[in-house]
Order: structure tokens, then sequence, then C-alpha cells
């Protein structure tokens, strides 16, 4: 089809910059740690490591009720209480039952077939052995990961909330080529529930003619923070079809974003 245009997602709606990685990105804050070890010596001696690694603000404390006191402040836990009265698995569990997504590093010298099973069945639990400067180097690797990652889910709910809100039809597909999410404006324009589009492949939106085009002559370009911009023939549920306006983006894990603008002509 004629009218084809490639542009830089930055230039679509905010929730799409933020889902592709490409919004503008806000300062750098530091990530605020409360770092638990009955051994003041290396707790110091990690406090040091950590500030000079940044972007991080260390609180140390020494108990596990102290680290209680600061969880309100805290981006991430790291717990090392080995020879203290409540261990490690006890901030643990007072941790989960005030904040289940607080990214907790268990940092001990113990094993890790010591540690109980139950302590790290959790997305938000992780475990680093405590052996010196270079586990401190390492601590700091990990302590981004976990905090980057929860940031990263925080924004995507914010912009699939936004998407949902908005005027055009939204559907988002992972890389697989199933739909993991669809709007209700999207779902409705062709007839559908939500629930009923996502699981399937992104193609029963489109006629075979349509699918094959986009597959074979669109896709391929929406690389490298491109998005296209065309008229394509989607497919309703009883099978007529629409000519609508679309746009596509390749998402940073390989999934793709299409979205059809407000209006749509009968075919």
């Amino acid at each position: 089809m004629s009218g084809d245009q490639y542009e830089v997602p930055a230039t679509g709606p905010e929730w799409l910059g933020q889902l592709s990685g490409t919004g503008v990105a806000d300062p750098i804050d530091p990530i605020r740690v409360v770092y638990a070890d009955d051994n003041t010596e290396f707790a110091t001696m990690a406090e040091s490591t950590l500030d000079a690694e940044g972007p991080f603000e260390v609180i140390t404390v020494e108990s596990a009720e102290a680290a209680i006191e600061h969880l309100d402040a805290a981006d991430c836990i790291v717990s090392n209480l080995d020879g203290s009265a409540r261990t490690d698995d006890d901030l643990l569990s007072a941790v989960r039952e005030r904040d289940p997504t607080l990214p907790f590093v268990l940092f001990t010298v113990r094993s890790l077939r010591d540690v109980s099973e139950r302590t790290l069945d959790g997305f938000w639990t992780d475990y680093l052995e405590k052996d010196g400067l270079r586990s401190l180097e390492l601590l700091g690797k990990r302590i981004r990961r976990l905090v980057a990652h929860r940031d990263t889910r925080a924004t995507a709910r914010r912009s699939l909330a936004a998407a949902e809100a908005t005027q055009e039809g939204v559907v988002i597909v992972d890389p697989d080529g199933t739909v993991r999410f669809a709007n209700h404006v999207y779902a409705m324009r062709l007839g559908y529930d939500p629930g009923e589009i996502e699981g399937r492949p992104w193609q029963d939106c489109y006629t075979d003619d349509e699918a094959d085009r986009l597959a074979s002559t669109v896709l391929p370009t929406v690389e490298d923070d491109w998005r296209w911009t065309g008229e394509c023939v989607a497919r309703r549920w009883d099978g007529s079809t629409v000519a609508v306006q679309a746009s596509i983006v390749r998402l940073d894990d390989d999934s793709l974003v299409i979205v059809h603008d407000g209006d749509a002509d009968a075919a």
C-alpha cells in the first residue's frame, strides 16, 4: 500500500515511548539501600564500596528490627544477619509482609545449599555468597538489576493503563507472535472482547494477504527504534474488513506494539 511512513517512536504518545524504552529518561536517582549486617567492620566496608560505585544511598543497621524501621525509605534490602537473634529469614518474612515486591538480597557466608528453598522462593529475592571485596562489587550489580527490573515493571503497568485509556486501538504482541494485551478500543472495533484476542496470533486480526504483507515487508523494517505508519486491512470477528491507519513499533524485548488510529473506514 502507498503512504507508508517511518519515524522514530519517541515522536508518538508518551506511553508508547515508555514501553519502547525511547521516552525521555528522568535523572538517575540514588538507589536507597538498607544494609543489615551484624559484622560492623564489614558493613562499613560494604557501605564505602557501594557509595563509591553509585548511585547508592546506604543505611547500615545491625539488626532486623532496625532494618524494618527503614523499610518505607528503601529501594532494596541487603541482609547478612547469621549471628543475630533474628536471622535473615526473619527479616525477609517481615519485609514480605509489608512489601511483597521489595528487592531483597541475601548476602551471606552460608553456601547456597544451606539456604532454604523457601527463603529464595520469590522473584524479588536474590542470593549472593559473601566473600570479600569481589562479592561487594557483585552486590552492587545484583541490587541495580533487581531495582531496575522493579522500576521497569512499574513503568510497564503505568504504560498499559495509559494504553487502555487512550482512544486508539492498541495491541501488544509477544515475540512468539501471540497477542499479550489488547485494549478495549482495539477489540471493540473488531467486534471482540479483549480476552478473545489475547493469546491468539496477531495475524487473526488481518486478512491473509495483509498479514503476509505486514510480516514480509513491514515487520523487518521496524528495527533500531523506527516505527512504521501506514494503511492496512483489518478483519473483524465476522469476517468483514475495515481499512485502518496503523502504526507498528518493535520493543527492546522483540515484542510488537500495533496501534490502530481512531478513524476506520469500511473496506
